[in-house]
């Protein structure tokens, strides 16, 4: 029987330049349609490297504005130009990043005229269910990974909006959870169905960051929220190091997720 789904992990470093492992980004494909999911780089040679899927791909989700998660996407734009893609291109963002995602193709002279397809700019709306090709629901789930990273910089803009979402993926029962970069572990308290709420609907697989807190924090939150897979990226530098004994610590803690998965890059998995 053919997967539900098949997410294709393009990139599972964190923010720190690494030899061996790209920025954040993701391929979800699901009943025909091409979700990428983050657009760290280098994603446009992951995609061209897929066949077609640079003039093909449905829709970018961009979870944030850090530059591991978005830094990829002019080249992205400008390699579905050169490999002449006519579909328009929806990206999905955080509001307050379009006019300077924008300005910024046009700095690198490009002009979106010239691109030979239509970007179509949607702002994510915090709890606003989008519906795309009729075949899944993206929900934006707001948490609070920018605010505590910018506020704290020398000559941060108070005023400045610091969104920055996690992102719920459901197609009838199949549901994929991405967690961005939260400020904590405590983050997904909220976000994330738990066993308690009988009515709330399980999530397939959870995509969750292990950056920004330890294995144990995330273990703590975990143990009441309805997951059946996890899948660990974004890993820190001392856990990317030590990736057998994270998974086998990670099974111990959380004995009631039925698969417990620490993705390479370029890796696929099916569901």
């Amino acid at each position: 029987m053919a997967p539900a789904a098949t997410i294709s992990f393009f990139g599972t470093g964190s923010g720190f330049p690494s030899g061996d492992r790209f920025f954040s980004s993701c391929l979800l494909r699901f009943r025909g349609l091409h979700l990428l999911i983050d657009a760290g780089e280098p994603c446009v040679h992951l995609l061209e490297n897929r066949g077609s899927l640079l003039r093909d791909i449905d829709a970018v989700l961009i979870t944030h504005g850090h530059v591991d998660h978005i830094g990829g996407l002019p080249a992205l734009l400008q390699g579905c130009m050169l490999r002449e893609r006519t579909k328009p291109l929806p990206i999905y963002l955080p509001l307050e990043m379009i006019a300077p995602v924008r300005a910024w193709i046009d700095a690198l002279y490009l002009t979106e005229e010239g691109l030979g397809f239509a970007v179509i700019w949607h702002p994510w709306l915090n709890g606003e269910k989008v519906e795309i090709q009729g075949t899944l629901t993206v929900t934006p789930k707001r948490n609070l990974h920018l605010e505590q990273c910018y506020h704290p910089l020398p000559r941060a803009d108070m005023a400045r909006p610091c969104d920055s979402f996690s992102l719920e993926i459901v197609a009838g029962d199949f549901c994929v959870f991405f967690s961005g970069d939260l400020s904590s572990a405590r983050d997904l308290v909220t976000l994330l169905p738990t066993s308690s709420k009988t009515d709330a609907k399980s999530v397939t697989v959870l995509i969750c960051e292990l950056s920004h807190f330890s294995a144990e924090e995330l273990a703590e939150v975990l143990r009441e929220a309805s997951v059946e897979t996890l899948c660990l990226v974004h890993l820190s530098e001392e856990y990317a190091e030590s990736r057998s004994s994270l998974q086998l610590q990670m099974e111990e803690l959380l004995p009631e997720i039925k698969d417990v998965l620490i993705p390479e890059d370029g890796e696929s998995l099916d569901f």
